[in-house]
């Protein structure tokens, strides 16, 4: 059995575990960059072609994430219902009065009496309280409604998505899950490293 130097240990054990530990590490690097690169198909003759697969599928994925969204993490209705859009009906409501208010104290000739400027003030506000509650109502239904038949998240998610050029992807991925790729890595040497282990240990007891 040959010795690596006078150290007394078999080549197959350093040799063996060290190259498996090198080939996992790079072909699990080389998968990874095959998800970002190349940005731009490339040609592989007549027939064929290649791309990375972030690139190639961005539409795709865009889509899938928009679908995705709209439907499992914030549905228009949950979305609406969060809003609370008619808790802004009572500050419009209080708002218009409060203008009116402030228009007939401006307007309303000073030679009327106190007492008659007061019963028509709050006449008017009542009045306007009760027709601007109304309205608000109706507008807020009304755009509740067209929120829901015209407005989608999804699209929206999907069309930011597919404006991002491929480098602005990558980074966003890599933020993402930059740790989990960095971890695939260093997985693809651990087990290269003990096959090549496994490797070793087939040849010195053979």
């Amino acid at each position: 059995m040959d010795k690596l130097g006078g150290a007394g240990v078999a080549w197959e054990w350093v040799v063996l575990p060290t190259v498996g530990a090198g080939i996992g590490w790079v072909t699990n690097l080389i998968a990874i960059r095959l998800l970002f690169r190349p940005k731009a198909p490339v040609r592989l003759g007549r027939m064929l072609s290649f791309q990375g697969v972030l690139p190639r599928r961005q539409p795709d994925i865009a889509r899938v994430v928009g679908e995705t969204v709209e439907r499992d993490l914030l549905p228009m209705d949950e979305l609406l219902e969060r809003l609370d859009i008619s808790a802004y009906e009572r500050d419009v409501v209080e708002a218009v009065s409060e203008y009116v208010d402030r228009r007939l104290d401006e307007n309303l000739p000073v030679t009327l009496p106190s007492q008659f400027r007061k019963v028509l003030a709050g006449y008017a506000r009542r009045t306007v309280e009760r027709a601007a509650g109304e309205v608000v109502r109706d507008v807020t239904a009304r755009v509740r409604r067209r929120v829901q038949g015209e407005f989608s998240i999804g699209r929206v998610v999907e069309e930011k998505l597919n404006q991002l050029d491929t480098a602005e992807l990558e980074r966003l991925v890599v933020r993402v899950a930059g740790t989990e790729l960095r971890a695939i890595e260093v997985l693809g040497a651990v087990l290269g490293f003990v096959i090549g282990l496994l490797q070793a240990t087939l040849l010195v007891w053979l």
